[in-house]
């Protein structure tokens, strides 16, 4: 049932014999936008060519319409039930307006007995077409395991990682409230000192460190450095690194030493120095748990497990899912742009399909870029159509293979670094499952494909 309108050998564009054989049987019939050519479930129809429009062909899952293929000018439809003798397995509809030629199917089925050009054809198409279902039945068997799995593990990984954040966060005010205690009951300190300790804690609690560059960073260690050995403080070095991350500076460091001295200092600032560490130990664990459980949240909405039919889908949410799949790789040399049309509608669409579109996308574009460069992912709402582009600023795609990168098991990777399956994927999920388009444009700093979906696309009631 499903085809490919680019690939002869799925399924031929009749030659001119088979057309005139056609025409001289049949009659031309004009189908208006939305109308069915067949009905899923119908005992008797018609064998139709396509001479001008789109039929979008779909089939009942349990309450939704799940569309299996889009047929265009210069194909046919409607020869599996009509060979097989069945009713109607699926529903084909006009999008927009459609002509076509229309052979009865008592002829169809005589010009088939007859042997005539249109049985060769014909036979071809329902064996390709055959093999094309399962091959598809087998990629979706294979893509709904794996997001089963992936489900899973991000179910199992949910409880853990959220209870490690809390645990974070209780260490902090645990470790903290456990040194204010321990400061209260040390005696070789004055209750000013104590205070002035207290206050330095408070006022770098009440104000976070901006983030310095390396050099800067290095200077204000070295500079502490130097001020902790001067005033005798051991393992001056580790020390120093605390409290440069922490955002202690000099001036901090003075207003101890006017308040404590000798042995008193090296005890208040050994105890400072505790303190912060066990707060930084504390925001490491916590960002950690933290991106662990922004990595289960993406594989969540990446997989789409259990919702096989078409649902509403938001396009963002699922290229920002799949952005988070690539971030070991977005890090450091690439820069990723973003350009959001934040009013888009969200699609009707099969989500964890549409996330597999965007991480070809993607990854052939990092893998030109060679993770260095600028990733740049745009949306725009066009009429009733929403159009995602993924582009990047690597040398392009050479005018001579250009035409060629749709062909399954065609790549420019080395060996064993590409199926040459993705794009012979993308292509079928957003033509065939979405009844899309796919456009690429490709010069040396500027490559882009565009993929422009049907906010809801046109099926029967």
């Amino acid at each position: 049932m499903l085809h490919d309108s680019i690939d002869a050998t799925l399924l031929p564009v009749l030659p001119p014999d088979v057309l005139e054989e056609v025409k001289q049987e049949g009659h031309a019939r004009t189908f208006q936008p939305g109308e069915p050519l067949f009905v899923e479930g119908m005992l008797d129809y018609d064998f139709f060519v396509l001479l001008s429009g789109e039929v979008r062909i779909s089939q009942r899952v349990g309450d939704e319409d799940q569309i299996l293929g889009v047929y265009r000018r210069g194909e046919f439809v409607g020869e599996l039930s009509l060979l097989s003798g069945g009713p109607a397995r699926v529903t084909g509809r006009a999008v927009g307006m459609v002509r076509t030629l229309q052979v009865k199917a008592d002829t169809f089925r005589q010009m088939m007995a007859q042997c005539s050009p249109l049985a060769k054809f014909a036979v071809q198409g329902m064996v390709a077409r055959r093999q094309e279902v399962e091959a598809q039945v087998r990629q979706h068997e294979k893509l709904a395991m794996l997001g089963r799995m992936a489900a899973g593990l991000a179910h199992e990984l949910s409880n853990p990682a959220a209870a490690a954040r809390r645990s974070a966060e209780q260490l902090r005010e645990k470790s903290l409230a456990a040194h204010h205690q321990a400061l209260t009951y040390d005696s070789r300190l004055t209750d000013p000192q104590r205070e002035a300790l207290l206050e330095l804690v408070s006022e770098l609690q009440a104000s976070p460190p901006k983030p310095l560059d390396a050099l800067s960073q290095s200077d204000l260690e070295d500079a502490l450095l130097e001020w902790l050995g001067i005033h005798g403080m051991s393992q001056a070095y580790g020390r120093a690194a605390t409290f440069a991350a922490a955002g202690v500076d000099l001036p901090h460091l003075e207003v101890l030493g006017a308040s404590l001295e000798g042995a008193v200092l090296a005890a208040g600032l050994e105890w400072l120095e505790t303190l912060l560490a066990l707060a930084q130990l504390a925001d490491v664990l916590e960002a950690g748990t933290a991106r662990i459980s922004s990595l289960v949240s993406a594989v969540s909405q990446y997989t789409y497990v259990d919702r096989e039919v078409p649902q509403e889908v938001d396009v963002h949410t699922g290229l920002e899912a799949t952005l988070a799949m690539f971030a070991h790789r977005l890090r450091g040399g690439v820069t990723v742009t973003r350009d959001y049309d934040t009013s888009l509608p969200k699609l009707w669409a099969h989500g964890g399909e549409l996330n597999q579109v965007w991480s070809n996308l993607i990854e052939n574009a990092l893998d030109a870029m060679q993770d260095r460069g600028i990733l740049r992912v745009s949306t725009r709402r066009r009429g009733d159509e929403v159009h995602v582009e993924i582009g990047d600023d690597g040398p392009g795609i050479p005018g001579d293979i250009l035409a060629r990168i749709w062909e399954p098991f065609f790549t420019t990777k080395a060996m064993g670094q590409g199926t040459g399956l993705g794009l012979d994927i993308v292509l079928r999920i957003i033509e065939r499952r979405h009844g899309g388009r796919i456009h690429v444009e490709s010069v040396p700093g500027n490559t882009f494909f565009r993929v422009e979906l049907p906010v809801k696309p046109e099926l029967p009631h």
